[in-house]
């Protein structure tokens, strides 16, 4: 029997970095990325007029006007049939990626749809929407279909040996990119006061007409459980890359399991959308390889019976009709050291690609050193541009909720925003995330008050455009934000109303 031979800490680090890696995380990880795709595109489809068409409250000329620097490929479409049949496509783009099926291409498909869905309409965007865009980009530079997927299979079929493994570096910058979030945010962090008082999650966890959930508020006036919740997760953002960018299972699993309990404790405290869940994950990137394994292994043992001989014979289809395609004209072979320089000058672009996207996100502080002039433009137009700033430097002290009274023609009155009676009363965290949460508050902010002329007509748009048999079109409405504010412990919460908009159809 052959002994595995011994690294020094050295060797080790190489190996780690520059050597090969199994692909067992990265590709579960890859199918349950595909999974979350396809349901971040199935959320947009009860929106796509409101969102992405012209009709919306983003037409095409204010979106040029406003972001004349950002890529998108349905800048071109303006009516709803044109971007409900991008839509259909990129759901099925987010099918290849979860089964496999021409995976590199999938994958730079899905950063292509992503982007253009949050560039069609940057007024949506919120921390998970970037997570979502950049992995396929870092993955589509791993070996992430060499396992457990059609292209596996398909490969198999052929006769090729399938070893499971690839270089360790795209897999490592997709880990680096996943630490980045935790590092960039914690940094950010560092510039605020609440987050190193301790009180930081007293507020947050109180954003109760936007992203708290009722039951927090037990632990958010406890002040003891405030102050190990607002440490603990500055400790878990701040040590997450030192812990998991060295070859040591140890560390990494520390690393993992306080990320769990971060990102755990969001999810059941607080109603922010897709975050904690594609957060959760990435976590996957960090377990051991042969846990995974055994995992996929149990898994399979379970289903394999009924499924593993359709997928044989479906993958021994595709290769015979892949072979039947092949070209029996020779190829020229490489020699190793023309190889070797040609992986060696795509692994300098692809650190020098890493570096610059990396340092867009850098903190407020350091904003000196982020990319800027035509660089930053280049950065912005490619999509690789990040910023993670989630409840940084401090978290927002104030929340509140929308009303919009609205008049019709024919002298009925009706709420614009729940198209019930009119009411006054409070408007509460939604169980589901919905994108009009940042809607609301990006309009009610004074900072974006040059899109409130085009949300008013979009409302006219929608209904009077559309309207059914016995409908009275839309005459006016107003827009009020009520907004709370919530003081330091021991003072309770004050309202006060903003008179944000008038409009007629």
């Amino acid at each position: 029997m052959l002994r595995k031979r011994r690294l020094s800490p050295v060797g080790r680090i190489r190996e780690f970095w520059i050597g090969r890696a199994d692909l067992a995380p990265v590709a579960l990880f890859r199918i349950v990325y595909g999974v979350e795709l396809f349901n971040w595109f199935w959320q947009l489809y009860p929106n796509l007029a409101a969102f992405f068409t012209d009709e919306g409250f983003m037409p095409r000329a204010l979106l040029i006007a406003q972001f004349p620097d950002r890529f998108s490929l349905i800048t071109g479409m303006g009516t709803w049939w044109e971007v409900a049949l991008f839509w259909g496509a990129s759901l099925a783009v987010a099918v290849m990626l979860t089964i496999g099926w021409h995976t590199r291409t999938a994958c730079i498909l899905a950063f292509l749809a992503v982007a253009s869905f949050e560039w069609r309409n940057p007024l949506l965007l919120d921390g998970s929407d970037i997570v979502f865009r950049l992995v396929p980009f870092w993955l589509a530079l791993t070996n992430c279909g060499d396992l457990y997927s059609v292209d596996a299979a398909i490969r198999k079929a052929r006769g090729e040996q399938v070893t499971g493994d690839g270089p360790a570096l795209p897999v490592r910058l997709l880990e680096l990119q996943i630490g980045w979030i935790y590092l960039m945010t914690g940094l950010e962090k560092m510039a605020g006061t609440l987050w190193k008082n301790g009180t930081a999650t007293f507020y947050a966890l109180q954003l109760e007409h936007t992203f708290g959930r009722s039951w927090a508020y037990p632990l958010a006036t406890n002040m003891i459980v405030v102050h190990l919740m607002s440490w603990g997760t500055l400790v878990v953002e701040l040590l997450y890359v030192p812990l998991t960018m060295i070859p040591s299972r140890i560390t990494r699993l520390i690393a993992v399991v306080g990320a769990a309990f971060l990102h755990g404790g969001i999810l059941t405290m607080m109603n922010v959308g897709n975050f904690p869940v594609i957060m959760l994950s990435a976590l996957i990137l960090f377990l051991p390889a042969e846990w995974v394994r055994e995992f996929v292994d149990n898994v399979q043992l379970r289903i394999s019976p009924r499924l593993s001989p359709r997928l044989a014979a479906a993958a021994a289809g595709m290769a015979r009709r892949e072979v039947r395609s092949v070209s029996l004209v020779p190829a020229r072979t490489k020699g190793f050291r023309e190889l070797r320089g040609v992986r060696m000058a795509a692994a300098v672009a692809l650190l020098a690609v890493t570096g610059v996207a990396f340092a867009s996100a850098l903190p407020s502080w350091a904003s000196a050193y982020r990319p800027q002039g035509e660089l930053a433009r280049v950065l912005a137009f490619s999509s690789l541009d990040q910023r993670w700033d989630m409840f940084s430097p401090d978290p927002a002290q104030a929340d509140g909720w929308m009303l919009a009274p609205a008049k019709l023609a024919d002298g009925g009155t009706y709420d614009l925003l729940t198209g019930g009676p009119v009411s006054t009363a409070p408007r509460w965290s939604d169980p589901l995330y919905t994108r009009w949460v940042k809607v609301f508050e990006r309009i009610a902010n004074s900072g974006y008050s040059d899109y409130r002329l085009e949300f008013g007509r979009s409302f006219c748009r929608l209904r009077n455009f559309h309207l059914q048999p016995g409908q009275s079109p839309l005459d006016t409405f107003d827009l009020t934000y009520i907004e709370r504010t919530i003081h330091p412990p021991g003072q309770q919460p004050t309202l006060r109303e903003y008179h944000i908009w008038s409009h007629q159809c």
